[in-house]
């Protein structure tokens, strides 16, 4: 059995050799890729083998037996055991095969290396938040996640809300993230550059925008890289903090447009000209509550406590702000966002575009830095 596995797998590593996959597979950008691709490519060669002898035989019978006048029907066999043991024992033996190469794959798959680099991920309803051992937070749409190449890297995954799934396929891995419990996943990036991020799971009306980049970086733009992200909203004064809101707003655009236009909550122009000007929003539960300070930070902080209607349709807007998304903002980068909408109108030209920022240019280097 295990001589047919390893004739198995040199038959997969020559193919892997010369095309990296026989079969359309992705650019393969990890360690794992290659084993996966070598059972995927085997799987699929013996199924051609088979599909081209099975036809080839029907197709032969069908010639050779065909119906012809004046033959009298002589009856046929209704049992012979070579065949029978024979078209047994080979699937059995194929199967225990590629079993035993697939388990191999799968326990190398789920068993990380101990001295993986660990990544803690959050998924939420749109996006993927990565948080650092240095306390470098990244987030999809805006950022992507930053690995070393030739080291292992582990995704130590929780979810705020509902079931995702985080899919790379450069990598062969796929894990799901589950409310209420911790998944994990690893890898060994091959070779530097930016591959694709995807959820996988469907999560809700904008589960298709709920994709990002993996970036991988040499070992030393990876230890720079993180740096600057854990420290860049450190050196923001307050009198800036409204511009660096503007940087992370991505994280919240799937949800708040600053036109108007209602999406899954409420418009930022909506809330920013009731901060401006006073007023109060209707709540769910029927309540006005004035939009101060206070209330956007409760907003952002408690989201469940006090859930919007929308002023158009005087329906309450659905509840996939989940708690927890104040924890994973940090609370520099709440103080921001909320900057951001009570000053929204000089953020934005006259359409209600961002105006662009340069994080340069809003950052105060301490001296020893420069």
């Amino acid at each position: 059995m295990i001589l047919g596995a390893a004739i198995f797998e040199a038959l997969g590593s020559a193919t892997l050799a010369s095309t990296g996959s026989a079969f359309g597979m992705p650019e393969q950008a990890s360690t794992l890729a290659p084993q996966v691709d070598r059972i995927y490519d085997i799987i699929n060669w013996i199924c051609g083998f088979f599909f081209v002898v099975i036809v080839g035989v029907m197709l032969y019978f069908m010639f050779k037996y065909r119906r012809r006048e004046h033959v009298a029907d002589t009856g046929g066999p209704t049992h012979n055991t070579l065949l029978e043991v024979t078209w047994t024992i080979i699937p059995l033996i194929l199967v225990i095969a590629i079993f035993y190469i697939g388990l191999e794959g799968y326990v190398k798959i789920r068993t990380p290396p101990q001295n993986a680099y660990v990544i803690e991920v959050i998924g939420t309803r749109w996006s993927w938040a990565f948080n650092y051992p240095n306390g470098a937070k990244l987030a999809t749409p805006n950022d992507p996640l930053l690995v070393p190449v030739n080291r292992p890297v582990k995704l130590l995954m929780r979810s705020n809300d509902v079931i995702h799934s985080m899919f790379l396929p450069a990598f062969r891995v796929k894990q799901d993230v589950v409310p209420g419990r911790f998944t994990h996943l690893w890898f060994e990036a091959t070779k530097e550059g930016k591959f694709p991020l995807f959820c996988a799971e469907y999560c809700g009306t904008q589960h298709s925008q709920m994709v990002g980049t993996v970036e991988v970086l040499s070992e030393y733009e990876f230890e720079e890289r993180i740096d600057i992200e854990a420290k860049w909203m450190d050196k923001v004064p307050d009198e800036n903090l409204h511009l660096a809101g503007t940087l992370i707003y991505n994280q919240c655009g799937l949800c708040h447009t600053l036109d108007g236009s209602a999406l899954i909550g409420p418009s930022f122009k909506e809330t920013h000209e009731l901060f401006k000007s006073g007023g109060s929003r209707r709540l769910a539960d029927g309540r006005s509550e004035p939009v101060t300070e206070a209330y956007l930070r409760k907003s952002i902080l408690e989201p469940l406590a006090q859930i919007a209607r929308n002023h158009q349709t005087d329906k309450a807007y659905p509840s996939s702000m989940t708690p927890g998304i104040g924890d994973q903002l940090g609370p520099r980068r709440v103080d921001a966002m909320i900057r951001m909408i009570m000053r929204l109108d000089e953020v934005t030209d006259d359409e209600w575009n961002l105006i662009p920022v340069n994080r340069a240019d809003i950052v105060v280097e301490d001296s020893e830095d420069e």
